[in-house]
């Protein structure tokens, strides 16, 4: 028998509908991937080489992270710019720029602009993770709380970049 083209690989052998939660997840990620690609080639346009570096640490940890949701398999503990979850967690909850909150604004320029959407786009993809992968889902989908918890911190360390970027 033919798959029809609006089935997909759960994994192995299980086929779903591509509307499946977890189809959905891997999609965002997938989305998240390519638009931290595109802030790579803004910011090395740019001429900065920091951010850009900063952000292939993201794109590698995105990759961890879809890749432990497809295998099933335990998530990769988070290490973002020398910093775990929780070091990440509270320099994000202590103001970042010593004293001065700023919030995103055009006047920033195109690659703080950038890093205010992927920091956007994250939460988004948070939000989906808790539908999928939170508790009240559906029986195919055990809870991931590492997933969940990544993708918290994912956009706190966001935060972070663009509070260095800007020198916030």
């Amino acid at each position: 028998m033919k798959k029809p083209e609006y089935m997909t690989s759960l994994w192995g052998s299980s086929m779903v509908s591509k509307t499946h939660g977890r189809i959905a997840f891997r999609g965002c990620i997938d989305t998240l991937e390519a638009e931290v690609i595109e802030a790579q080639v803004l910011s090395n346009e740019c001429g900065d080489t920091a951010t850009c570096e900063k952000l292939g640490e993201i794109l590698e940890y995105l990759r961890a992270l879809m890749s432990a949701e497809v295998r099933n398999a335990p998530l990769p503990q988070l290490l973002l710019f020398g910093m775990n979850a929780e070091e990440i967690h509270r320099k994000s909850h202590n103001n970042p720029a010593g004293g001065v909150f700023r919030l995103p604004s055009y006047t920033y320029g195109p690659v703080a602009a950038r890093l205010n959407t992927l920091r956007a786009k994250v939460r988004e993809t948070e939000l989906v993770a808790v539908r999928v992968f939170g508790p009240g889902n559906d029986a195919d989908a055990p809870e991931r709380e590492d997933i969940i918890l990544a993708l918290n911190r994912l956009s706190s360390a966001l935060w972070l970049l663009f509070c260095d970027y800007k020198g916030n």
